[in-house]
C-alpha cells in the first residue's frame, strides 16, 4: 500500500487524477468532507494501470473504499443501488458494501468498507468449515434475488474467453499451452447449455471476495457481475479452494473442509455436472495468471490443469448427446502452432502477441462456419 502522495499519474483514470491533484474532499464533494481534505488518509490498495484503482479512505472513525475506473461505472452503481433496495446493504446478514456516492464524469464509486477476514484467510487460519458455510449462504441468498441487471454470462461466455487464456499460456510455455488447449477441447465437448435458471452472478467469486462479516457473508468487487447460472459463481469459489489445496498443501485439509461445507450447504441448489464444468473452466482461468508469478509456475500450472481435466471428465453426460457447434472448438491454424512453438522458450513481443490474437480470431471464425 502507498500513501496519497505516491498515487500514480494515470490519465485514463480521471477520478484518480482529480483526487491526486485536488484531494478527495474537492474531487467528490458529495461525501461532505471538509474542504481541503484535512484529516483524510488515503492508501492505494489495488491498482490495474489504465483500468481501475481502489483507495482505502479513512476520515476519523469513518472508513470507505474509493474506486476509480477507466470505463463508465454507471452499471456497477446501479447494481449497488438495486442490491441496497433488496436489503443487502445493511449491517446484518448477507450484505454488500453500501453505495455512498458516485460521479459519472470522474468515473468514481465510493462504497462502504466491509470489515472481516476473507474466506481465503479463514481457510488458512484453520476455519475451513466456516469459510464454506459463508460461501454457501451467499450463493443461496443470491439465488432468491430478483435483480435482473447485467449482461448474460454463462458457459458460452466462459468458452469464448478460453481462447485468450490459451493464447497467454501457449505463449509462455508450449507444454502448458498444449495442456490448456486439450482442456478447452474437453470443456467444449461437455459444455452445459445456457438455457436453465439464471440470476445475478458475481462473475469472480474468489474466496478472497467473500468476507466473514460476523453474522453473515459480505461480498466485494462486483465489476464483473452479470446474469448467469449459480454454478458459475459456485464453480469459481470451489476453483479457488482447489488452487489453495493444490499449491499450498499445508492448507489442503482445511480447503477440503471448506469444500465439503459448501457442497453440503448448496446440495439441492446446484447441478452436479454443470458445477464440475464451471469449476474446471474457472481453474483454466486461474491458471492463465500463473506465468506472471514466481518460482516454478509451470509445475503449478500443470497441477491446476490436471485437476481441471479431471473435473471436465465429471461434467460429461452419462449418455451421449448430439454434437454441438462448440464441440468443434480447436486450434487448426498451422501458423498459430508455429508461433507458439517458437515462443516456448522466450517472452513474446507486443507485435507477436498481436499476431497470436489475430490467428486466434482467424481460427475462431473458421470454427464458427462449421
Amino acid at each position: 500500500m502507498r500513501p496519497t502522495a505516491d498515487l500514480p499519474h494515470d490519465p485514463r483514470l480521471p477520478g484518480l487524477m482529480a483526487i491526486r491533484d485536488s484531494g478527495l474532499a474537492r474531487a467528490i464533494p458529495a461525501l461532505g468532507l471538509e474542504q481541503g481534505g484535512g484529516g483524510v488518509e488515503l492508501v492505494l490498495c489495488g491498482y490495474h494501470p489504465g483500468a481501475r484503482a481502489t483507495l482505502d479512505a479513512r476520515v476519523g472513525q469513518r472508513r470507505f473504499a474509493v474506486k476509480t475506473f477507466a470505463d463508465d461505472p454507471a452499471p456497477e452503481a446501479a447494481l449497488y443501488q438495486a442490491l441496497g433496495a433488496a436489503g443487502l446493504a445493511g449491517d446484518s446478514g448477507a450484505r454488500v458494501p453500501p453505495l455512498l456516492a458516485w460521479d459519472h464524469d470522474l468515473r468514481v464509486l465510493v462504497i462502504g468498507w466491509l470489515e472481516g477476514p476473507t474466506t481465503h484467510e479463514l481457510v488458512k487460519q484453520g476455519q475451513g468449515r466456516r469459510a464454506g458455510e459463508l460461501a454457501a449462504q451467499w450463493v443461496r441468498r443470491t439465488a432468491s434475488l430478483q435483480v435482473k441487471l447485467g449482461l448474460p454470462f454463462g458457459a458460452a461466455g466462459m468458452m469464448h474467453e478460453t481462447r485468450a487464456w490459451i493464447g497467454t499460456l501457449g505463449t509462455a510455455d508450449l507444454s502448458v499451452g498444449a495442456a490448456a488447449r486439450a482442456l478447452a477441447e474437453a470443456l467444449a465437448r461437455t459444455e452445459p447449455r445456457d438455457d436453465g435458471v439464471v440470476g445475478l452472478v458475481h462473475g469472480t467469486l474468489y474466496a478472497r471476495h467473500i468476507l466473514d462479516a460476523g453474522d453473515g457473508p459480505g461480498v466485494i468487487d462486483w465489476h464483473r457481475f452479470g446474469q448467469g447460472p449459480a454454478e458459475l459463481d459456485a464453480g469459481m469459489f470451489l476453483a479457488t479452494l482447489s488452487r489453495l489445496r493444490l499449491l499450498h498443501p499445508v492448507h489442503a485439509g482445511e480447503a477440503l473442509l471448506a469444500e465439503q461445507a459448501f457442497l453440503e450447504g448448496t446440495r439441492d441448489l446446484l447441478d452436479e455436472r454443470a458445477l464440475a464444468w464451471h469449476r474446471a473452466a474457472a481453474l483454466l482461468q486461474l491458471t492463465e495468471r500463473l506465468p506472471d508469478g514466481r518460482g516454478d509456475w509451470r509445475a503449478r500450472a500443470h497441477a491446476l490443469l490436471g485437476e481441471a481435466t479431471r473435473l471436465a471428465g465429471s461434467a460429461a453426460p452419462r449418455e451421449p448427446i448430439a454434437p454441438r457447434r462448440r464441440a468443434a472448438f480447436r486450434f487448426k491454424s498451422p501458423a498459430l502452432e508455429l508461433v507458439l512453438r517458437a515462443l516456448s522458450t522466450r517472452p513474446a513481443t507486443q507485435e507477436e502477441l498481436d499476431q497470436i490474437r489475430a490467428l486466434l480470431r482467424e481460427s475462431h471464425d473458421r470454427v464458427s462456419e462449421v
